[in-house]
């Protein structure tokens, strides 16, 4: 668990030198601009660190005259405004909280602690998507009478399920900072009746017009690229130091693109129908064999191509919904989702602020004041947190933020005790409260460490979970008709900072404006995994944070301007006078990676999300999406359902 501390050089011309640099004021790195308030910068030496993620407190210099804002250190960045401006992402409190987990601060029973004298029914760790909807789920069948109590690391409730928001030039933009989507499905189904329970009545919503002179160009309604016209850019990577697009590639199949025939040739098989069966069902015999081996070698065999292909041109894609490149996942990953089932149709619906939306939904039917105005889409997405209405005395549901869960055993044998002991920290100090029963929704590399007296079997399956990375970049700018000149409004790259963008249109629900159109104020979305093909799905977890951790926010900054540069000035793009401002949501455990065995388990011993999944540990259950391999919503709220339940048949029965 100890890690060495890294040797830390600070540059005390560094700033000076930046922004003397007239490369560095091209790019308006010294711009006045709601991105940061910036102080002195710190060189990190991270060649060493690779396999040993840390803390941002051990990798930087804090030189913050300001202590109370989260936006005044060197290492988190500007934060926006509203009601998340200090919860971009983990922040550096959030870090530093679970690395003291990690690193063995709380082995021994705390001592020094503040009873708080509370006892609740149940106890939820955790305050996701997961953990909203236990509560809820709790407080809706436990019946009349019953507490139940969120404790949740974050600022703001939600986990990845957050929202950035920016003031641009008097407009008022939104974008997700993880949580994106959510699917129309049957009206029947277990996820329709919780959105409708929660509010979310419609079937689809309605997003911006179109609102320009300009002729239409297609705009999707989501931030990934489909059917809507992108390009791709090849640069210094492949030969083109001034950069080389390639518009409607495969319409045009891939004429232009400076690519060898065998590349051009195995990208366009990569686009056709493949004769490999997929499974019927999960759990058959082709979805245990595909588990059984890497999702890179199942590409290569259905597609025929080659490693390299692979590498250079799909792990950016084929891995980024479980954050690591394909030699790095099971090669079910490509299939999990069907597990799902099918939806009324393929559109995806997104709010303004991703799916913050459905958690600010589940929170206002939790406690009804929690967030101002009637229980509609309109008010629940617009109007504030009221935060103080969160965790009233007396209530039978609350929620406590910035609350750390650090020890949760049981008192006495697991198998007769009647009370579970939950120690968190809380502005520098310690403090417990007692539950009848616990869903721990939290995510599993720190459940294994939290869960004191969890049993061999459970910390086995739990050693089979990995976690990877991502940093979703959000970048206001304040027109984008550098991509309309190209008749496109998204981009995929081979090379830098990204790999991806595509415009939005917004559900009307939370955005200010109607319309939309090439001189409009938009966010553009940049995401950033951190595969390293040819190790393993731990050290890519591990060398993908240490990179993170390290990277102080000037440095992303940096390569963000420089990247859109590089593709887009050649149409006008201009980062000096375009970009207003700069938000980066770091996520270091964001995705579960599933590597081959997990799904169905290896070596004669069950999956292990079927271990803690099967029955509680004494009045513990398990949620988290982490459990089902399937990093999508849907899946929290599903282990959410499941882990009450278990709680309410088989340990509070009585």
């Amino acid at each position: 668990m100890g890690h060495k501390r890294p040797v830390l050089r600070e540059d005390e011309n560094y700033e000076s030198k930046l922004e003397n640099s007239s490369a560095e004021k091209a790019l308006g790195l010294n711009q006045s601009i709601t991105r940061r308030d910036f102080l002195n910068s710190t060189l990190l030496g991270s060649g060493a660190l690779l396999l040993n993620p840390l803390s941002p407190a051990q990798l930087m210099v804090q030189k913050a005259a300001d202590k109370t804002s989260a936006t005044n250190d060197d290492w988190t960045g500007y934060g926006g405004v509203g009601d998340y401006a200090n919860s971009n992402g983990n922040t550096t409190a959030v870090f530093e909280a679970g690395h003291r987990i990690r690193d063995g601060e709380f082995e021994t029973a705390p001592s020094n602690f503040v009873d708080t004298g509370e006892i609740y029914d149940c106890v939820v760790v955790g305050g996701g998507i997961s953990g909203l909807a236990a509560a809820l789920i709790f407080q809706r069948q436990a019946g009349d009478g019953k507490t139940c109590m969120v404790l949740d690391n974050h600022p703001v409730f939600g986990g990845e399920a957050k929202r950035n928001e920016f003031l641009v030039d008097g407009h008022r933009l939104l974008a997700h900072q993880g949580s994106a989507l959510f699917q129309v499905n049957y009206p029947h189904s277990l996820i329709e009746r919780f959105y409708q329970s929660i509010g979310l009545k419609t079937q689809r919503l309605q997003y911006q017009k179109w609102g320009s002179s300009d002729p239409e160009i297609p705009v999707p309604t989501t931030p990934y690229l489909g059917s809507a016209p992108y390009g791709l850019y090849f640069g210094a990577k492949f030969g083109q130091p001034k950069g080389v697009w390639v518009t409607d590639p495969w319409g045009k199949k891939l004429e232009g693109a400076p690519l060898s025939a065998k590349a051009r040739e195995e990208l366009l098989r990569t686009q056709s129908p493949s004769a490999v069966q997929a499974p019927e069902y999960r759990g058959d015999a082709i979805s245990r064999r595909l588990d059984t081996i890497t999702l890179e070698d199942h590409l290569i065999e259905k597609y025929r191509i080659s490693r390299e292909t692979v590498r250079t041109f799909l792990t950016p894609d084929e891995g980024s919904a479980f954050g690591l490149g394909p030699d790095a996942l099971s090669g079910y990953t490509a299939y999990a989702f069907d597990a799902f089932g099918p939806t009324l149709d393929d559109e995806n619906q997104m709010f303004p602020d991703g799916n913050s939306g459905i958690a600010r939904l589940i929170v206002k039917t939790l406690i009804p004041n929690a967030i101002g105005g009637q229980h509609s889409l309109q008010d629940v997405c617009r109007n504030s947190i009221n935060f103080d209405a969160l965790d009233q005395p007396g209530a039978a549901a609350r929620i406590r933020l910035d609350s750390t869960a650090v020890w949760v055993k049981h008192e006495g044998d697991p198998a007769k005790s009647q009370f579970v002991t939950i120690f968190y920290t809380r502005g520098g100090r310690l403090y417990q409260v007692r539950a009848r029963s616990v869903v721990m929704a939290g995510g599993s590399w720190t459940t294994k460490h939290i869960v004191r007296d969890l049993p061999q079997d459970r910390k086995e399956a739990y050693a089979q979970f990995y976690r990877s990375p991502c940093m979703i970049a959000n970048v206001a700018v304040r027109n984008w008709r550098f991509l309309y000149k190209m008749g496109i409004s998204g981009a995929q790259w081979y090379e830098g900072f990204g790999t991806y963008l595509q415009l939005r249109k917004l559900a009307l629900c939370g955005t200010e404006a109607a319309t939309i159109g090439p001189d409009s104020p938009v966010v553009i979305t940049l995401k950033v995994v951190y595969s390293r093909p040819g190790h393993t799905t731990e050290e890519q977890g591990h060398m993908g944070r240490a990179e993170m951790i390290s990277t102080p926010f000037r440095e992303y900054e940096r390569q963000i301007r420089q990247q859109l540069t590089d593709m887009f000035s050649r149409t006008g793009f201009d980062a000096s006078r375009d970009i207003a401002g700069i938000i980066l949501n770091r996520w270091g455990h964001a995705y579960a990676s599933p590597a081959p065995g997990f799904y169905f388990g290896k070596d004669g011993k069950p999956a292990p999300g079927d271990v803690l999944r099967g029955a509680p540990f004494g009045r513990i259950a398990f949620a988290n999406v982490d459990l089902s391999g399937m990093p999508d919503h849907k899946s929290s709220l599903i282990e959410a359902n499941r882990a009450v339940g278990q709680l309410l048949d088989q340990v509070l029965s009585t």
